[in-house]
């Protein structure tokens, strides 16, 4: 297998899991922009994909072997700011804080306020596609070198 192979596989990888981590990786290996732009997005997607079932699959496992007893949930300064983002951005603002907090958090936040899965999917492309176009377009346009501030 090529080196080039296994840096694919390194910033697939690392996308699925922190996507800002996987695009300086890219830029770290000197891929050209379309490349950058495919494998961190596919990286994030997979990864978006891997956790929604997963979440999926642990909490049908919570459901069978501890039944739920509903209880009062009371409010802290913490979770009456993420009730309010939540309630007036719903799933767009958790797909857009995905890429800076962590793959794996936002799906699973976007998972707990909306059932559709494609919907989950296709925003989360969205907000995948957005972020890199603005990272290149930091890189060409205004000669930013990410990579370097990260050294």
């Amino acid at each position: 297998m090529g080196d080039w192979v296994v840096k694919i596989c390194w910033v697939v990888a690392v996308s699925a899991i922190k996507f800002l981590g996987g695009f300086l990786l890219a830029l770290g290996y000197g891929f050209s922009t379309f490349f950058t732009f495919v494998c961190t997005v596919g990286g994030g997607m997979i990864g978006v994909v891997f956790y929604l079932y997963l979440w999926q699959f642990i909490l049908k496992l919570k459901n069978k072997y501890f039944p739920s007893n509903p209880k009062p949930f009371k409010f802290k300064t913490s979770s009456r700011l993420l009730v309010k983002i939540i309630r007036k951005y719903e799933v767009y603002g958790i797909a857009l804080l995905s890429p800076i907090i962590s793959i794996p958090i936002g799906t699973i936040l976007a998972a707990s306020i909306e059932k559709n899965k494609w919907r989950i999917k296709i925003i989360m492309l969205g907000s995948f596609s957005l972020w890199v176009v603005i990272l290149i377009g930091l890189k060409t346009l205004f000669g930013i070198d990410l990579s370097s501030l990260f050294k």
